[in-house]
């Protein structure tokens, strides 16, 4: 790499964190929230079908899952921008969160803003960590829901940021056998509405054990454990899901099985849990966290 080069990679700190985003609307209804359920294969798992009717279901019954914030107001890809200095080829999407301030509703109009929450910047070859979140709103400027994503910008280390005060991942007591597991399925390959996008791919392609097989977006494995967290946590309420966290290991694909393993905490309404892809024997969600509302 060229000094043009490595000069046009030089994450610009300020730039970034008063980044210009956009508030942004959007309207959605309950054809898309059923969209949403069976986009992350809600139903096709026989083990609990019949209780992921009212998320696949037109009518009175119908229930938006809370991990659908996530897909609301996503906005551009604005680290593509030149200006902010950001390689956007080489960042990772490591880390997600959703906090849920009151159950979505299965129709409504949000609106969302944007931030930056932090650059946290691990040094020169070694890539820095970036914390953004958006806050989903109702009409009446009420928070509904929280996201906040880190993303891991490989390329980007030694901008002349700080490393101090780097969020700890959350320990899993895997040291014990988890209190409850269950294994649900990706989507299969027909169902294509959360596809990781072609220029992500890459080497994905060649991953060993998942050959052949579609990669899917993070926010669809997020969805997937959602499912097993509101079954095994929430005797299937998806309204007393309250936070959900996770950091994303390995990659996942259309047609595998994920193994949610989830181990209760002396806290009422707390757990942590790691999901396992059982075809490849490989974590690819791990240092999880949910809160709930006890039962």
């Amino acid at each position: 790499m060229n000094s043009t080069e490595k000069q046009a990679n030089r994450l610009d700190y300020e730039t970034v964190m008063n980044w210009p985003f956009e508030t942004l609307t959007e309207t959605y209804t309950s054809d898309d929230c059923i969209a949403y359920a069976r986009g992350i294969a809600a139903g096709s798992d026989a083990a609990i079908a019949t209780e992921e009717n009212q998320y696949c279901s037109s009518g009175g019954a119908l229930k938006a899952l809370p991990m659908m914030s996530i897909v609301l107001n996503e906005g551009s890809m604005w680290t593509m921008d030149p200006a902010t200095g950001i390689d956007w080829r080489k960042t990772l999407h490591t880390e997600e969160s959703i906090t849920i301030h009151k159950p979505l509703s299965t129709a409504a109009t949000l609106t969302a803003r944007y931030e930056v929450e932090e650059i946290y910047d691990r040094g020169a070859g070694k890539g820095a960590f970036m914390y953004e979140q958006r806050v989903l709103s109702d009409t009446d400027n009420s928070p509904v829901a929280t996201i906040r994503i880190g993303t891991f910008l490989t390329a980007n280390g030694g901008f002349g940021g700080a490393a101090s005060n780097t969020p700890a991942p959350i320990k899993v007591p895997a040291e014990r056998e988890p209190d409850q597991l269950l294994d649900l399925s990706t989507p299969g390959r027909d169902n294509t509405r959360y596809h990781l996008g072609e220029q992500f791919v890459g080497a994905l392609k060649n991953v060993p054990g998942a050959e052949g097989k579609p990669p899917l977006r993070g926010v669809c494995a997020f969805g997937v454990t959602g499912r097993a967290l509101i079954h095994m946590a929430c005797n299937g309420q998806p309204e007393r899901l309250k936070h959900m966290g996770l950091r994303y290991k390995a990659p996942t694909f259309a047609d595998e099985t994920l193994r949610t393993e989830l181990w209760f905490d002396d806290t009422p309404g707390r757990a942590y849990f790691r999901v396992r892809c059982l075809e490849r024997d490989t974590v690819v969600m791990d240092n999880g966290i949910l809160e709930f509302e006890p039962g």
